[in-house]
């Protein structure tokens, strides 16, 4: 019982997100605290992906990073995104040696299963989530750091902490100022 577009994108209605519909894909944008892209925006582009008549699930974040072909830094960087696989459980990272790519990805096998709104919202949702706890760490070993992912974790705590207090306290969480050129609203 394979899934459709049509099952993904109801999800997605009903969730109150915005996306758009492509030949083959669903590409939608989430909102980030963390998580910079390479312009510099907190957000994360997402492609989702139907293949094998339905009956394989992909969710694909392109261009979240670049380490280029030559790097002396990949040996730091690699280890650092196969650490956040290792912690995380749910996402992997793709890389293309041709041009410096790195994706975050999250795929399964559908086959005569179904896809349930519960998991696709947790795969959404974890994507985002994961990028904003790790960034910090995956930026440092890109740039010549040591990509500590204890070090990321403990940035992400104090961030989770803080937002309890506000909550807590009753307090609105202070905005960010915007920039011209920020992207504040999804897809």
């Amino acid at each position: 019982m394979a899934v459709d577009s049509k099952i993904l994108e109801q999800f997605m209605n009903e969730e109150g997100l915005k996306f758009t519909v492509h030949d083959d894909y669903i590409h939608t944008t989430f909102a980030t605290d963390v998580y910079r892209n390479q312009e510099g925006n907190a957000a994360l582009y997402i492609i989702i992906r139907l293949e094998e008549d339905g009956e394989y699930f992909k969710l694909i974040a392109p261009n979240m990073y670049n380490l280029p072909p030559d790097s002396a830094r990949g040996q730091t960087v690699f280890r650092v995104l196969l650490g956040v696989c290792w912690r995380t459980k749910l996402i992997k990272f793709e890389y293309d040696e041709l041009d410096g790519e790195i994706r975050g990805i999250i795929e399964f096998p559908i086959e005569d299963g179904t896809l349930t709104k519960k998991q696709f919202l947790r795969c959404l949702n974890g994507l985002v989530q994961i990028m904003d706890e790790y960034h910090v760490a995956i930026q440092s070993a890109l740039h010549g750091g040591s990509g500590s992912l204890d070090e990321a974790e403990q940035f992400s705590d104090i961030l989770r902490r803080t937002e309890r207090l506000y909550k807590l306290a009753g307090v609105m969480k202070p905005q960010r100022p915007v920039k011209p050129g920020d992207l504040i609203l999804e897809e």
